[in-house]
């Protein structure tokens, strides 16, 4: 028994001893890299692409595939001549409505801020946390916001209180008389409520479509629209239907804003571009050049009026027709008002934040589907590696294997397979991966196939050559006369010899693997659905957007490069061991240490 386990460990060890030159031959390699500075360098790169790859999930700030949105509420100011200022931010949610007096302008958003504006500066005030503000209005000094659920705040002194109508229908949209006697409140299922001498009084509408805004005139009367075309005229505590020059299909279209502060005329705009113009006695159709959804309107003077909606559309009138000015922005405005000498547009719904620049909120800016850069390059070395790895490891074993038996067993098989080898060298790379995508459809396997079936040619030559020489050494002789066999020798003998030199072309296949799955997804060979640094490239290509957001280009060809660099840097050090010249010439360069292992039954 104790022979029979003398034994088992006897074979054991003697198999751990043919392990050993391998090993040794792996060992080797990675000493030099380390003890080389520029190969030492190479390998801390790459070390921390590996680190970025590993821990690509939680790395990324965003999900890749997800179109991020931007929400804040913004205004841009006019004068009377259309003379446009800058897009200003003054709040963190899209504003719902403003007003103004002859010294604030004061606008509210949907999470119950309300932003006032004094000396040119903007300050926001917080209400109840519990009311959403859609409308505002400003009446005898005092600040009226209304919200959902008839939540009412009214601001006076410098302080809020708080009060809701007793039927708790959402307010859409507030308005006071030009002589400060009156507010009109009008919201869903046809609500109006009428304001004066501090207490509301809901009035009869006979109408139960949603209402959406309400203006006085400086006649004191007013003009109530809503969904379905609704339009409705009060005065004197009446609500009555207006007068209709010509009935068109227009009236039945939702209608979102209406400006009455010319006695005689006065517009209301609404969904696809919806224009109904008031001449004082009839109202009547009108329209622009748009069919977008338009959703503020203000009148200047008698020939001149704007009106501002979706996809950052404005139109002018100019006394006898609508047409569309200059888009500042493409963003969706919620409303224009103009205030005594200064206007504002309004706004702005979320946007899809499309080629934002590099931010603290994206490090490497977003693409013009608003999604993440950075996270899609830090998916990206996921792929990188892989087709890196797998594709040189493909190539580096068919080489490896080819070249192996061609340079030991010489003659007609030599000649057959250098004759294979220079076939390959006639195929060019981007042909057969064409070929290949357009019968197995587009794939990160049928790149790795295409590289891997085409580029180990290089490798196969490379170590046929070391083994032309290594197969007529004196260890080799003694090993096939000692009886062993064609596959020991080549395996035992001649492969651990061959490894260093295997290891170096392993590093140069990976760094072309690279390039060349980056030159393929560039080209749209790669999978539509699995981000890489060339299809990041091949997307700011299609967009022609790259023209303008360096930030879409930069970012993975720095990766690219930065990961071929550092495999060529590792290649580098490698190849000291390889090339017995670049010893003398390299004086930090370290001598590999000789062995007997890596010799194995040598003299």
């Amino acid at each position: 028994m104790e022979n029979q386990r003398e034994k088992e460990n006897g074979s054991f060890k003697s198999r751990i001893a043919y392990l050993k030159p391998y090993i040794a031959s792996l060992l080797e390699p990675a000493k030099i890299i380390w003890q080389d500075p520029l190969g030492r360098a190479g390998s801390i790169i790459f070390l921390v692409i590996c680190f970025i790859a590993l821990f690509a999930p939680w790395l990324a700030t965003h999900n890749p595939n997800e179109m991020n949105q931007r929400i804040e509420g913004s205004v841009i100011s006019f004068n009377e001549d259309k003379e446009w200022k800058d897009y200003e931010i003054i709040g963190d949610d899209p504003i719902n409505d403003m007003s103004s007096d002859e010294n604030t302008v004061v606008a509210v958003t949907e999470e119950n801020q309300v932003i006032i504006a004094q000396d040119d500066r903007w300050e926001e005030e917080e209400i109840d946390p519990e009311i959403e503000l859609l409308a505002v209005t400003i009446f005898d000094d005092q600040i009226i916001a209304a919200g959902r659920s008839g939540q009412i705040a009214i601001r006076d002194n410098d302080s809020w209180e708080y009060e809701t109508i007793p039927t708790e229908v959402d307010i859409n949209a507030l308005a006071s008389s030009q002589d400060n006697s009156e507010v009109l409140a009008v919201g869903d299922e046809g609500s109006v409520f009428l304001y004066s001498d501090a207490d509301w009084e809901e009035l009869e509408s006979e109408e139960n479509q949603d209402l959406n805004a309400v203006d006085f005139s400086p006649a004191g009367d007013a003009i109530i629209v809503g969904n379905q075309g609704t339009i409705m005229h009060y005065e004197a505590k009446e609500i009555t239907d207006p007068e209709y020059e010509a009935f068109g299909e227009e009236t039945f279209r939702d209608l979102y804003d209406v400006d009455y502060s010319l006695a005689e005329k006065a517009f209301a705009v609404g969904e696809r571009g919806t224009i109904m113009g008031f001449s004082g006695e009839a109202w009547y159709s009108t329209s622009g050049d748009t069919s977008r959804e338009l959703r503020g309107v203000t009148v200047l003077a008698e020939n001149n009026a704007l009106a501002a909606g979706y996809h950052g559309v404005i139109q002018h009138f100019d006394g006898e027709e609508w047409y569309s000015l200059d888009r500042i922005t493409t963003r969706g405005y919620r409303g224009i008002d103009f205030f005594e000498n200064q206007g504002f547009v309004y706004g702005v719904d979320p946007y899809i934040n499309e080629l934002a620049p590099p931010s603290t909120e994206h490090f490497f800016g977003t693409n013009h589907l608003g999604r993440d850069i950075w996270s899609q390059v830090v998916y990206g070395s996921r792929t990188a590696l892989l087709v890196g790895i797998l594709a040189a490891l493909m190539v580096n074993g068919i080489g490896f294997t080819v070249g192996l038996v061609s340079g030991y067993y010489g003659g007609k098989v030599d000649n057959l397979l250098m004759r294979i080898v220079d076939i390959m060298y006639g195929m060019p790379l981007e042909p057969f991966a064409i070929v290949l995508v357009l019968i197995f459809g587009p794939s990160l396997w049928i790149i790795i196939l295409a590289i891997g079936l085409l580029t180990w040619r290089t490798n196969a030559r490379v170590i046929r050559s070391q083994v032309l020489s290594l197969a007529k050494r004196p260890f080799v002789k003694a090993a096939r006369v000692a009886g062993a066999s064609n596959l020991r020798i080549m395996l035992v003998h001649i492969s651990p010899n061959v490894l260093p030199l295997a290891f170096l072309q392993l590093a140069v296949a990976m760094g072309y693997a690279i390039t060349a799955e980056a030159t393929l997804s560039f080209l749209g060979l790669g999978p539509p659905r699995v981000y890489s640094w060339g299809t990041i490239l091949h997307a700011a290509r299609l967009s022609g957007a790259w023209r303008v957001a360096w930030w879409w280009v930069i970012p993975p060809g720095i990766f690219i490069s930065a990961t071929v660099v550092s495999v060529f840097l590792i290649s580098r050090s490698v190849e000291v061991m390889t090339n017995p010249r670049l010893r003398g010439g390299n004086d930090s360069a370290p001598e590999p240490e000789e062995s007997e292992d890596v010799l194995p039954h040598g003299q």
